[in-house]
């Protein structure tokens, strides 16, 4: 039985996967013993669940909220989606990015309402726009990366490069909750 956690999702770049910071990430959200959201794709998504499949003795899971559209908007290739670290996931008629942010309708607006809390890690339009989503609906969230690939994101959310300010963070919005 899948125990009730919290979720941290986790949103970035579907191209690169930021490794240096995806790891760290995915590791302590396991060790934390919380589920893990992502947009079940490449890139980050890959990365940040490969490293939180990687902590033996885990307790969450890793959800992964596949489109039924690509980027282009064509049928999505059940190959390329859910990859192959998903322990879960969740089929939606969704695109995979939003048209706009006045028009949040994809699988971002699932992956930012799901979650307790987001950690966002460098990306481009879709990243932003979770961001945007996060903000108008008040989730805690954080971005996780060099300062330089946040330039084009709101000024609001915390910003760090330090995976000791995640875990601070994640002690602000969960207390002792997924305390190791």
């Amino acid at each position: 039985m899948i125990e009730r956690k919290p979720i941290v999702g986790v949103m970035g770049s579907h191209d690169e996967r930021w490794e240096e910071y995806a790891r760290p990430l995915g590791e302590l959200i396991a060790r934390r013993g919380f589920h893990l959201m992502t947009g079940a794709g490449g890139g980050i998504m890959i990365e940040v669940c490969k490293a939180f499949q990687s902590v033996k003795g885990r307790k969450g899971v890793a959800l992964g909220i596949r489109p039924a559209v690509d980027y282009k908007g064509e049928e999505l290739s059940k190959d390329e989606f859910p990859n192959s670290y998903i322990d879960l996931p969740i089929i939606t008629p969704l695109s995979a990015k939003a048209q706009s942010d006045a028009m949040p309708y994809s699988r971002n607006l699932v992956n930012v309402m799901s979650s307790k809390a987001l950690v966002i890690l460098p990306g481009s339009h879709g990243t932003r726009n979770e961001v945007s989503l996060g903000l108008m609906y008040e989730k805690p969230l954080m971005l996780f990366g060099p300062d330089e690939a946040f330039d084009q994101f709101p000024e609001e959310p915390l910003r760090s490069d330090d995976i000791s300010h995640v875990e601070q963070f994640f002690d602000d919005v969960f207390g002792g909750e997924g305390q190791v």
